[in-house]
């Protein structure tokens, strides 16, 4: 039995770690494609294939396939209960990297029914993460908790089947499906999803005097927010009435409100910590969060009518590249470490001195890891103005500088696992 133990922890460690690298390779051929895209971008063209398949590895195998994994960890572990079953987590990993894999091919080869098979790909991967959630669950101490996080997954269903009407020819909401898909897919499910359980894990994270951080009116206000976004953009598309664009400005500031509630109630939880000594990457994973605010209601102004189509491509270029690629690389330079250290030593290294573990918070390396982070933010703001502006010479050297960063992020990575 005692042999048996270490085994499976390092197993429910190792399987994080899996999606995670696998996630961060995904990210580099993402950026290698956005080279190619470069010109295209500031051209206006945006059914570029290499575009398209640079979005779409960036957004399903670089942050699905990275969220999907973390959820594995921190769902059992910042909600105190077990995970189902480790082997599903493998079966749901194979199904959603022949989703990413099958998503950008079908692009570049234009074949896109390629494309339509790797988002059923993608919703049957799902439907395992679901099913393995959903049985990890009668587990946790903290299901209320757990469960307004698990309220955020409509979105994607809806981002995927919308993707998969387009790649078959249809278009249910007319000229506002792919707006409905990029909105569903980027604000709806992924970054709805790290305002959600940042509190929670910031808590697990940070001890702190103030018990308010992870009350659930911030997230039923921006989960509502972003349903009454999402109705808004419906809606227009069946009768363009003026009342369909106040139901989505209404939404907007919905979710503005609530993601604000969220950052004011982290100051509040830091303020009161009961440590004052807070690690470094706990403050980058703050930064990012802060520095989403600004980019949402960015985005949010951008995509209304009234202005050129390029700046709402603009918004969506900030948005991934600034705002999401942060927050995930972030989130990973944080949990990676951990993971790693507990796989290759397990708790009884912490109180044992004679094992000579490295500390951790010593094994990744900090400046290096905030450069990258720099400079892949740094891409995203050339990105975005290189689009908004049409210069090509702005979005060629944005992708130039977010493929530098992720190259530094990658060895940032290695040397940590050496560590």
């Amino acid at each position: 039995m005692s042999a048996t133990k270490p085994n499976r922890l390092s197993s429910r460690f190792r399987i994080t770690r899996v999606y995670m690298l696998t996630g961060a390779g995904f990210l580099g051929v993402c950026w290698f494609f956005m080279i190619l895209a470069a010109e295209s971008l500031s051209r206006g063209r945006w059914i570029d294939s290499y575009l398209l398949a640079a979005v779409h590895l960036f957004v399903i195998g670089y942050a699905m396939v990275v969220v999907h994994g973390a959820m594995l960890q921190i769902v059992p572990v910042a909600f105190q209960g077990r995970l189902y079953s480790i082997r599903l987590g493998y079966a749901q990993y194979a199904l959603i990297v022949l989703g990413a894999v099958a998503l950008p091919l079908g692009f570049l080869v234009h074949m896109w029914r390629i494309t339509a098979v790797g988002g059923l790909l993608l919703i049957l991967s799902t439907g395992f993460l679901l099913w393995n959630l959903g049985q990890t669950l009668r587990t946790l101490k903290k299901k209320a908790e757990a469960l307004l996080i698990a309220a955020a997954f409509p979105f994607f269903f809806i981002n995927v089947l919308l993707g998969v009407a387009m790649s078959l020819g249809r278009f249910p909401a007319g000229g506002n499906t792919l707006p409905l898909h990029m909105m569903s897919g980027i604000v709806g499910w992924f970054t709805t999803l790290i305002i959600l359980i940042s509190p929670r894990l910031m808590s697990f994270f940070v001890s702190s005097r103030y018990k308010g951080l992870r009350k659930s009116g911030p997230g039923i206000l921006v989960l509502a927010g972003m349903a009454a976004v999402l109705a808004g953009e419906a809606l227009e598309a069946g009768a363009g009435s003026a009342a369909s664009e106040g139901i989505s400005a209404a939404g907007w500031i919905l979710y503005l409100v609530g993601y604000a509630w969220v950052l004011v109630d982290l100051y509040r939880h830091f303020r009161h910590r009961r440590r004052r000594e807070v690690e470094w990457v706990l403050k980058w994973i703050l930064g990012g969060l802060y520095g989403g605010w600004p980019v949402m209601a960015a985005w949010a102004i951008a995509s209304s009518s009234s202005l050129q189509e390029n700046w709402a491509a603009s918004g969506l270029l900030l948005s991934l590249f600034g705002f999401l690629q942060w927050n995930i690389s972030a989130y990973m330079a944080k949990i990676l470490p951990f993971l790693r250290w507990m796989g290759r030593y397990g708790h009884h290294a912490a109180k044992d001195p004679s094992e000579q573990a490295p500390a951790l918070h010593e094994m990744m390396p900090r400046k290096m890891t905030i450069a990258a982070l720099t400079g892949s933010a740094a891409a995203a703001v050339l990105l975005a103005l290189g689009t908004g502006l049409g210069r090509g010479a702005l979005t060629v050297s944005g992708a130039a500088m977010g493929t530098a960063a992720w190259a530094l992020y990658g060895l940032a990575l290695t040397i940590m696992y050496r560590r």
